[in-house]
């Protein structure tokens, strides 16, 4: 079988370190075979960057473990990740073969560093256009999320509306509660709470950059090639990936607004679109969805940790964990022993779990969802329409490519979800739609940049056809990007409360019930 030279570092290197597995009577975890036919050893700078990454998505929880649930129960959760972090520690320190990752670990971020760099770079320039934390246009989602922020770091924990605050405009309201998944907004609130609200929006746009630079690099740790050519093409791959809304809407003339409204409410995003308009939920998914795709590469040790990361997204945000399960069933079968035994990860998990789900449901669930056929004439044809223009066309890349790809597990998850989502509606805008379809699109855009890599290498013929069809997809989230440079600028004015939105559903949604068995037994008082 053939090897592929991937850096120099990890040439000089390799078969010393293999050597020293064998003398430690230690088995690598397992060897990556690529679409090319290249043997790879485990990158074990995938578990840094896999670390990071639960780092990041439990950071926020535990923010509000402490600042909204009761103190007796937060010292409970704290006393059980402590132990667990000793314990550890302990057995890190203690493995025969600790050195030896350690050492592995070391030379592979030398190799790394560069191309994190780079990908920060690229990211930075993406989120300078995307009006997180008032930095490029506001859209209109945008007033909303600054609103949540500012009622985090103004309000005291947990939060709380009195009848009185809403005025008449809201007819008979009763006191209320903030029941929403806010997870996201946690960290800059607390920064905001220390050093005033430009700080806040600061942070927020500085915890945006780390959660899009991890998820990049998660990808690029995936589309194991060599090169920075490759690395700058991954950011493309995702900056730039669309369906063909832009060219539909053109020839059909379907809306006046921005294309990707074109059929609403039928709607799948950009990756663009979702992180200018929706951070809080795409940077969280595609961490978790990063993480699914090189779950091969991932210490054992890690992955245990998988099933906290995965409840989190509860206060992250529910509908894109329903999006993800699919993809969470697929590697069950490699880790069900470990996740199902019982230890202090899985206690802390289920914990966790509960307190979270009894939070997430005291919510007043204003929006009803519908079947979608029963709700739309016509459906069946604009349901046609769209699933051509939204995936489609461009998937016929992988026709032109390596047909076997198809038959990967992963990739007909995301091809068959695609397929479902539209057939219900859920709220105003389908946030069903919106929000289940970031999970199978992060993954069907990974799969055709690795496609177009593969053409690349190999020199094929389709090529061109490959490239055109990514262009012509390009175009619909480059019309985004174009329409928030145009319209840019960088303020941090104080945004409209929650009350300013009016008697409508945004309110609602974010409103819950304060008599729930969660303000009742498990907040703060």
């Amino acid at each position: 079988m053939k090897t592929f030279p991937l850096f120099n570092a990890e040439r000089a290197g390799m078969l010393s370190f293999v050597k020293a597995i064998e003398l430690k009577n230690l088995k690598p975890k397992r060897f990556h075979i690529s679409q090319s036919g290249y043997l790879y050893p485990r990158l074990f700078f995938v578990d840094l960057l896999v670390l990071a990454a639960f780092c990041y998505l439990l950071f926020p929880v535990f923010i509000f473990i402490v600042g909204f649930v009761r103190t007796e129960i937060s010292a409970v959760l704290v006393g059980l990740v402590g132990y667990g972090m000793y314990s550890g520690i302990c057995n890190a320190n203690f493995s025969v073969h600790f050195k030896i990752l350690t050492k592995r670990m070391a030379s592979e971020r030398y190799v790394w560093r560069a191309h994190l760099a780079l990908v920060g770079l690229l990211v930075f320039i993406w989120l300078s256009f995307s009006s997180i934390g008032g930095i490029g246009y506001r859209n209109f989602d945008s007033g909303i999320r600054s609103s949540l922020l500012w009622h985090l770091v103004t309000g005291s924990w947990p939060l709380y509306f009195r009848k009185e605050y809403f005025g008449e405009e809201f007819g008979s309201i009763s006191d209320k509660a903030y029941v929403y998944y806010f997870a996201y907004y946690l960290p800059a609130a607390v920064v905001g709470k220390w050093l005033g609200w430009k700080a806040a929006n600061l942070a927020l746009f500085a915890y945006s950059w780390i959660g899009a630079s991890l998820a990049l690099m998660l990808v690029r740790m995936h589309v194991r090639q060599r090169g920075y050519a490759v690395t700058f093409f991954v950011f493309i791959g995702i900056c730039l990936f669309g369906g063909m809304d832009y060219i539909f809407n053109e020839l059909l003339g379907f809306t006046t607004d921005r294309s990707e409204m074109w059929l609403s409410p039928l709607h799948y995003f950009s990756h663009t679109r979702n992180l200018f308009w929706a951070p809080q939920h795409c940077l969280p998914t595609w961490l978790i969805i990063g993480i699914i795709l090189n779950h091969r590469q991932i210490s054992p040790a890690l992955m245990r940790i998988f099933p906290l990361a995965c409840v989190a997204m509860l206060l992250w945000s529910p509908l894109c964990l329903i999006g993800i399960a699919p993809f969470i069933l697929i590697i069950l079968k490699y880790y069900w022993k470990e996740w199902l035994q019982w230890n202090w990860t899985n206690a802390l998990t289920c914990f966790l779990f509960l307190i979270l789900f009894a939070f997430i449901v005291s919510n007043d669930f204003s929006f009803g969802m519908i079947y979608a056929p029963n709700a739309l004439e016509g459906y069946w044809v604009q349901y046609g329409l769209f699933i051509i223009a939204e995936f489609l066309v461009l998937s016929s890349i992988f026709v032109f490519a390596n047909p076997k790809i198809v038959k990967d597990d992963i990739l007909l998850v995301a091809l068959i979800s695609l397929f479902a989502i539209p057939i219900f509606l859920l709220g105003r805008w389908n946030d069903w739609s919106i929000k289940l379809s970031i999970p199978p699109l992060f993954v069907l855009s990974v799969f055709v940049i690795k496609q177009i890599i593969w053409l690349i290498e190999t020199r094929k013929k389709y090529i061109l056809i490959a490239v055109l069809l990514f262009s012509t997809c390009a175009l619909t989230p480059l019309e985004e990007l174009v329409y928030s440079a145009r319209n840019y600028r960088i303020a941090f004015e104080n945004p409209p409360e929650i009350r300013d939105f009016g008697p409508n559903y945004i309110v609602w949604q974010q409103l819950g019930d304060p008599g729930s068995f969660f303000f009742r037994y498990l907040a703060r008082p």
